[in-house]
């Protein structure tokens, strides 16, 4: 039996990931962890109202023995999911050291510390696949965005280097890279815009392209590029970046 791990499951992205496994691999174990235990709990509980082994799992990021103790708890996972991430939005101007801090603590060194220990675990055992959230905001510069840019930029560039470390013991490390995604988080950054859905127009004030697919990103239009990543199907694909923008980037 395999096991599946979700890092940042209660909500967003994560859930998504998280229920899109438990669809494609019902007979799987499916862990779902986040810093929201009661969050979820009802997450996993709706799956295993289906039928999916899903067991919920309280993990903080930024707090090294609670990263621990998961790993240690899902020593088997040979699938691991990081959508951990905190999002905030200011005039660069008015970022504070303490504010940059925070959102690096969360989106890049806690997400780094995940992955980093669960390919350790997997180097020993000689195969799995691990795939972290990063974003389109790594590549394009965002408005009021300069730590969650920077976070997810360096996380991306992070993970590739562990992935080149990790390689040679059969441990695959990628990221996959959301445009503007219909979650909580994203309805927080849309406030120059009637609503998320408008973010697919565009806006000259705030130097957001338009995005051509005409819309935003569902959660299921990036778990199903996460499943891939995790699956066998992609078993030579590595230190990759897959971006789901529905053509915001232009391919660039």
């Amino acid at each position: 039996m395999s096991t599946s791990v979700v890092v940042g499951a209660g909500r967003g992205i994560g859930q998504a990931i998280g229920e899109d496994l438990a669809r494609a691999c019902p007979g799987d174990r499916l862990v779902l962890a986040d810093i929201d235990a009661d969050l979820v709990e009802r997450v996993a509980a709706t799956l295993r109202v289906q039928g999916v082994e899903a067991v919920a799992r309280h993990v903080d990021v930024t707090d090294e023995k609670s990263v621990q103790d998961l790993v240690a708890e899902t020593a088997e996972a040979d699938k691991v999911a990081i959508a951990a991430g905190i999002f905030d939005s200011s005039p660069t101007l008015d970022v504070t050291a303490a504010d940059f801090e925070r959102i690096l603590r969360v989106n890049t060194i806690g997400c780094f510390d995940v992955a980093r220990r669960y390919a350790a675990g997997m180097a020993a055992s000689g195969s799995g696949s691990i795939v972290a959230v990063a974003s389109v905001a790594a590549r394009m510069p965002r408005m009021r965005q300069a730590a969650y840019a920077a976070s997810k930029a360096a996380l991306r560039q992070s993970l590739r280097v562990l992935a080149l470390e990790v390689a040679g013991s059969g441990v695959r490390v990628n990221t996959v890279s959301p445009g503007p995604t219909d979650t909580e988080m994203m309805r927080q950054l849309a406030s120059d815009h009637a609503s998320v859905d408008d973010l697919a127009d565009g806006s000259l004030l705030a130097f957001r392209p338009r995005i051509p697919a005409g819309r935003v990103a569902r959660g299921s239009d990036v778990a199903a590029v996460v499943r891939f990543l995790l699956s066998a199907e992609s078993s030579h694909v590595l230190l990759g970046d897959i971006v789901v923008d529905g053509g915001e980037l232009l391919g660039m």
